[in-house]
């Protein structure tokens, strides 16, 4: 369990100066377990305490960071030096204190699970042997964590919270006339809604499935995306609902707010407030609450998701609550990214019959070469080939090309199974017209 918070103590370091200041702070424990081939090979215990100081004077910002409490008034100093030396921008500030609502984000039972995570990293592996040509199991691993976020800044906000994560991750290697390898994960931060035995189970099923792959003649037909894949192009597309990425001419929806981008019968959603959910969280990296906000609806760009300063900058008077920290300090990320959708909701099987021929695609490699700008993108596939409503066969050094936003637009329908990978959520998609080479 973590300490009490410590916002009284963070109070006492921060100095006294005419100028904007916060203090964002992260506490966290992890214990992970990993194994392969039913043992258990290595176990640790990791532990991180960082201090982030922010100050902001003259519409000019600085920052340091610390891993020391004791450290924080030496980053302070460093943090309003460099705020001497930074360009002033008119749009830096510190948002102002509102309200923000308890949340469901923290499991107790997860802070209870220790002695039995070797239990749980056995049982995913031994469920992922159901198939003799399973013949080895490689980097299993569970990873629970449990960490307090907190904020403090000069303009009276004061506010941390506790939260629970645990997630599961196995590779599965299959083996017949050749070997195939693939794998399953899983993030939630409540222990009841991850279920170990079902992921090794889809990693083994989807090795076997691409066992024997044959090569393929180019053709243009239907894609039938499985979750994961899914939501690694619905990643795309977040990263152009980034109001900074807007601003700064890195999205494929410039100049196109308030027009149709996409299939008209769909909705992305950010929500931050769905209770146990992995993106879930009652304030943003700024210590503004975070809100359930439709970005497209009904295909229609109608919103961006904001920290304070692009929504500054975009004329807004508060931030959507989406900021995040990295290494270059405040940027703009989901919370709970997902798909909604009246267009027909379907089993896997009655998908399969929509298709005359297509693939359906189980991994994408290359993901990452996809043009974030322009949404072009060409990458390769391993999936399975489907003719006349039926699986048929895997297939090898396939390559899939054309546009995200095309994709998005030519949905045809949709599984009945929404899944989140960390905050990322989609259910099987069914695309039509896209070019498929061999």
């Amino acid at each position: 369990m973590l300490e009490q918070p410590i916002l009284s103590e963070l109070y006492k370091l921060a100095p006294q100066i005419n100028a904007q200041w916060e203090i964002y702070f992260l506490r966290a424990q992890s214990h992970i377990i990993e194994g392969k081939d039913l043992k258990i090979d290595r176990k640790k215990t990791s532990f991180v305490n960082s201090f982030s100081i922010r100050v902001i004077k003259d519409s000019k910002a600085g920052f340091a960071n610390c891993r020391s409490i004791e450290k924080i008034p030496e980053a302070f100093n460093i943090a309003i030096e460099l705020s001497k030396h930074s360009k002033p921008d008119e749009f830096i500030h510190l948002p102002q204190p509102l309200e923000i609502k308890p949340l469901s984000v923290f499991d107790d039972n997860i802070t209870k699970i220790n002695g039995a995570i070797s239990d749980f990293l056995i049982s995913m592996q031994r469920s992922a042997l159901f198939d003799k040509r399973i013949k080895k199991l490689r980097n299993a691993e569970i990873n629970v964590s449990t960490y307090e976020i907190g904020i403090i800044n000069s303009e009276g906000l004061a506010i941390s919270n506790p939260f629970t994560s645990i997630s599961a991750h196995i590779i599965s290697i299959a083996e017949e006339e050749n070997s195939q390898m693939s794998w399953a994960y899983r993030a939630e931060r409540f222990l009841k809604n991850i279920d170990f035995e079902e992921i090794g189970k889809e990693a083994s099923k989807k090795a076997l499935m691409l066992l024997n792959p044959q090569k393929i003649s180019p053709f243009k037909g239907w894609i039938l995306l499985e979750p994961y894949v899914a939501s690694e192009f619905l990643e795309l597309i977040c990263q152009s609902l980034s109001a900074e990425n807007f601003q700064l001419g890195k999205s494929i929806f410039i100049n196109k707010m308030n027009e149709i981008v996409m299939n008209e019968a769909l909705d992305i959603i950010d929500n931050g407030v769905i209770p146990e959910r992995f993106g879930s969280t009652p304030f943003d990296a700024e210590g503004v609450p975070t809100n359930k906000k439709t970005l497209i609806e009904k295909g229609v760009l109608k919103s961006l998701m904001h920290n304070s300063y692009t929504a500054r900058r975009w004329g807004m008077k508060n931030s959507t609550g989406n900021a995040i920290r990295n290494e270059r300090g405040i940027s703009v990320g989901p919370t709970n990214l997902y798909i909604e959708s009246n267009l027909p909701q379907s089993s896997f099987d009655d998908l399969l019959k929509f298709i005359d021929k297509g693939i359906y695609i189980l991994e994408v490699m290359g993901m990452h070469t996809a043009n974030p700008v322009s949404g072009d993108f060409s990458v390769g596939i391993a999936g399975v080939y489907i003719e006349k409503g039926e699986l048929k066969y895997p297939v090898k050094e396939a390559i899939i090309s054309g546009n995200v936003s095309q994709i998005f637009k030519n949905i045809k329908a949709l599984g009945q199974d929404l899944t989140f990978y960390r905050n990322i959520g989609t259910p099987t998609l069914l695309v039509e017209g896209i070019d498929i080479s061999g």
